[in-house]
């Protein structure tokens, strides 16, 4: 299944310093069984050049370890009035840097909307933030790995 047109519109290109972005919940489960959450930005996300998988860059260790064990995730995206709901399997992981990059494949894909407008959890995009979230990092791992997929 390919990354829907709608959710990679969403994830594709780098946050803009001065913006107002999303924040997509990245959610696995942890050895216990009990869900836990990374809130990823555009910068640790993308789509690769096929539009086949999506491509994440995480820094955050107990996502990092509850995808190296289980290896499926869920992630949520807004547009309109549509919440997007995605089942990931990890197909690729690639450590570099401090962070993991992982491709997914999407295992099942639903468009919930009761046409409704809603809002998605959003963040102000700051330099600030950049150099938190080591952007720059993100996106040197998300170009690697997209490099890699393309194989």
């Amino acid at each position: 299944m390919i990354v829907p047109e709608a959710v990679a519109e969403l994830v594709r290109g780098q946050p803009q310093v001065g913006g107002d972005e999303q924040v997509f919940p990245l959610l696995t489960v942890d050895a216990a069984g009990f869900p836990h959450v990374a809130l990823l930005s555009r910068a640790e996300l993308d789509v690769d050049g096929a539009g086949a998988r999506l491509l994440a860059a995480v820094a955050a260790v107990t996502t990092g370890r509850n995808l190296r064990r289980d290896r499926r995730a869920g992630l949520i995206a807004v547009e309109g009035t549509t919440a997007h709901e995605l089942k990931l399997e990890v197909v690729e992981l690639l450590e570099h840097d401090g962070m993991l990059g992982l491709a997914f494949a999407i295992v099942e894909h639903e468009a919930d909307s009761l046409g409704i407008p809603l809002r998605p959890m959003r963040f102000p995009a700051t330099d600030h933030v950049a150099v938190l979230e080591r952007w720059d990092r993100s996106a040197a791992l998300l170009a690697r790995l997209g490099a890699s997929t393309a194989d």
